[in-house]
């Protein structure tokens, strides 16, 4: 058994149940069980015909648009918890002896920066690890290039996603499901984000 509330709620949605009752709540009503299947296509904006208190006809209600400012607060966060990933994530290197990844959660990036400024300040080596690696005293150079590829990996991100807000805060409701981390960007923001690298890189 269906049952619908027969007053819409301010969005104009109805409030339905399905089961068995023992009696139906005052204000609302039960639907035909002839017109049970065509009600739940409908639901929950659904348009009732009703008669002396019984549902005669259903057709498919106003579907409000969606709230575009939620959506584009869902699609911001999204793209932020999906930029902290990819540079939590690290990227590979290249040593002068070996090739691996490093991983930098915010520790990692704590003790990268560590490491490299020792060598700033003279050091001849530091220790560290690449990710499933036993600790190592790695000579400067080799410090400074993780530096510089943490550097690098992570201002990527974060002018991607930067990028990516910015075509979000200025799309429609239809083109916010596009929006992905990892799309492609528009040809203006593109060419931007290119220019932005190339000036520090």
């Amino acid at each position: 058994m269906l049952i619908i509330e027969l007053n819409a709620l301010p969005n104009g949605a109805h409030r339905n149940q399905t089961g068995s009752f023992a009696a139906i709540p005052e204000g609302w009503a039960e639907v035909p069980a002839e017109l049970e299947a065509e009600a739940m296509g409908y639901l929950p904006y659904i348009a009732l015909t009703v008669s002396d208190g019984a549902i005669t006809s259903v057709a498919q209600g106003t579907i409000p648009d969606p709230d575009l400012s939620a959506l584009r607060t869902a699609k911001l966060s999204e793209l932020s918890a999906a930029c902290n990933s990819a540079i939590v994530a690290g990227c590979d290197v290249t040593l002068s002896t070996t090739t691996g990844h490093i991983s930098l959660t915010d520790e990692d990036q704590i003790n990268l920066t560590t490491a490299v400024g020792a060598v700033n300040q003279g050091a001849e080596g530091y220790p560290y690890h690449l990710d499933g690696q036993l600790c190592a005293i790695y000579p400067a150079a080799d410090i400074l290039d993780m530096g510089e590829a943490a550097t690098a990996h992570k201002l990527y991100h974060t002018t991607y996603c930067n990028h990516l807000m910015a075509w979000a805060r200025r799309a429609t409701v239809d083109e916010l499901e596009g929006i992905t981390y990892g799309a492609e960007l528009p040809a203006d923001l593109a060419a931007n984000m290119e220019a932005i690298l190339n000036a520090v890189g």
